[in-house]
């Protein structure tokens, strides 16, 4: 009698070879390392997925910040949303990131609620969205950010720090 994928049979002893064979032990201490080896393994997979994910959403953030130094100098018109004929700072960053298929809202306050937190500006990478009371702009790197300021100056590129931070928002994670 023999068992096959497709059920039971049987066969005549002169065509067949019989022999037994018996799974290999593993020890205890064996079966451990190989599940630690198999654990270790799956997080380097996961580390690496998100050093990826960091490093794409990172590229992302850069290029926001590349798009946006082209308006440098442009002029600032208070609801406006025009890169290039006049925009208020949270028309400015909507502006910017609609390029990207991003939808932000046109007010600061509401600004202040989109994408993640992050911790602080030590935290921060361009592309981020710093939030003040009244204003928003994008951080650039080395503490500044570039933003739609006022009438007298358009957009222009400032201290990070000119005034309190409200909030942090990274937009690509």
């Amino acid at each position: 009698k023999v068992n096959t994928d497709d059920g039971e049979g049987y066969i005549s002893a002169d065509f067949t070879d019989v022999e037994v064979q018996y799974p290999e032990a593993v020890s205890v201490a064996e079966e451990k390392a190989e599940e630690a080896a198999r654990k270790a393994e799956a997080a380097q997979k996961e580390s690496e997925e998100r050093q990826n994910a960091e490093a794409q959403a990172a590229s992302k953030g850069q290029a926001v910040v590349d798009y946006a130094m082209q308006f440098l100098g442009n002029p600032y018109v208070w609801g406006g949303s025009s890169l290039t004929n006049g925009t208020d700072c949270s028309g400015f960053t909507m502006a910017v990131y609609a390029h990207y298929g991003v939808s932000l809202p046109h007010y600061d306050a509401s600004q202040r609620s989109c994408g993640t937190a992050v911790s602080s500006l030590s935290a921060a990478r361009p592309g981020d969205l710093i939030c003040y009371y009244g204003h928003v702009g994008i951080y650039i790197g080395n503490g500044q950010i570039i933003s739609a300021s006022n009438p007298r100056s358009g957009i222009k590129i400032s201290s990070a720090t000119y005034r309190q931070i409200a909030a942090i928002r990274r937009i690509f994670n």
